[in-house]
């Protein structure tokens, strides 16, 4: 962030105050004083001077709006998305029309406050920025339907780059699939954490088959996913659209670990699915006598 104080030559020591105070502060800043005949000057050293500014801070008076210059600056701002505010330096200055609505200051600690909080914005919006440009320089699309391809594909350094960009850890994609569930479905072990880092809803449940993270690693038999879910908490009791918790899903495959795991760590063996049948009926009527001596032990 970087603050353009811009003032006639006879506001000058007041723009030396206003960039010494700034910089005590922790800001940067620096003063660009122009006169009359600024406009004589060639349009690419003016702009050149301006480029390097992501906030402009033009002091005003009433002699100042006749000079020309706070409009171009203003428009300059307003032209490329640039901050632009005002410090009166004549407290009978009132901001009207095209001016309306800027920022006015009338003392440097007020200022300084202002800049302070603009600058929290600002690093943040700049952040977002850059990630974007980031994604763009590798190839990929800015929108949610990339990022759900990134994480099918377990581009962990592009799922980092969208959520620095601004997306929320819980976006779905098209189908309504969370990007925590298509990792999960993918065993993407690293894009699921980082999602979880990030806030996801670790219960967050798809809308296609109405599974949760748990249920899609029950599901692929990831064992070692399975473990990282249980293990930050996520309840092993949800149920799909058909009423099958990742229990009887894992016992549909006969994965005699999954199940274990998800015993232990109070899955429900009882509760059941649209069928009637509960994870616990199923494992005697698959007649495998490993998995009924499982939930022998938790009756």
């Amino acid at each position: 962030m970087n603050i353009a104080v811009t003032a006639l030559a006879h506001n000058a020591d007041l723009a030396s105050q206003l960039i010494h105070t700034l910089a005590e502060g922790g800001m940067c800043a620096y003063g660009v004083k122009y006169g009359s005949s600024w406009r004589h000057e060639a349009k690419a050293k003016t702009d050149g001077v301006l480029s390097k500014a992501t906030h402009f801070l033009h002091i005003v008076d009433p002699r100042t709006e006749g000079e020309g210059f706070l409009a171009y600056v203003v428009g300059m701002a307003r032209g490329d998305g640039r901050h632009m505010a005002v410090y009166r330096a004549d407290v009978l200055w009132e901001a009207r029309g095209w001016l309306a609505g800027l920022p006015v200051f009338d003392g440097s600690d007020e200022t300084l406050a202002f800049y302070r909080a603009e600058r929290q914005e600002w690093q943040v919006a700049e952040q977002r920025r850059q990630a974007r440009a980031s994604l763009l320089e590798l190839g990929i699309s800015w929108h949610a339907e990339s990022m759900a391809q990134c994480a099918r594909e377990g581009d962990n350094k592009a799922i980092e780059l969208f959520l620095a960009s601004g997306y929320p850890p819980d976006v779905r994609d098209k189908t309504g699939v969370p990007m925590l569930c298509l990792a999960a479905r993918s065993r993407h072990h690293t894009i699921v954490e980082l999602l979880l880092d990030r806030g996801c809803d670790i219960n967050v449940q798809s809308d296609d088959r109405g599974y949760s993270a748990l249920m899609d690693a029950a599901q692929t038999g990831d064992d070692a996913l399975l473990r990282i879910l249980l293990g930050r908490g996520a309840n092993p009791d949800l149920a799909s659209k058909d009423g099958q918790t990742a229990l009887i899903l894992a016992v549909g495959r006969n994965d005699l670990v999954s199940a274990k795991l998800l015993l232990e760590h109070g899955a429900n063996a009882d509760l059941t699915d649209k069928l009637g049948l509960s994870a616990r009926k199923y494992a005697s009527l698959f007649h495998n006598p490993d998995m009924a001596a499982l939930f022998a032990d938790y009756p």
